[in-house]
């Protein structure tokens, strides 16, 4: 199993680079409604920052011209994958 540092940071880099596919298999089914709210608005970034906040948080800044988005994740351990069970934008 990929650490989870790991995980956040592919989980990033698919967000930037639109890769839905790879990104489908990040949420646990809590977080499916959130994420379809948060893809009503698409994240457009050329970069990220992650933040780990501690307990299995982590605040991720993508990044584009204008300036960025965050967006806070709770992670858990589903049967040995690192998935977000928790998800929202934060200014």
């Amino acid at each position: 199993m990929a650490s989870l540092s790991e995980t956040q940071a592919r989980h990033a880099q698919d967000v930037v680079s639109g890769n839905m596919a790879g990104l489908m298999g990040d949420f646990t089914p809590n977080a499916m409604t959130k994420v379809m709210a948060l893809a009503a608005n698409p994240i457009t970034a050329t970069s990220f920052e992650v933040k780990d906040l501690g307990n299995n948080e982590v605040e991720i800044s993508y990044i584009n011209a204008n300036g960025a988005r965050k967006v806070w994740s709770k992670w858990v351990d589903n049967g040995g994958k690192w998935q977000i069970d928790d998800v929202k934008e934060v200014s």
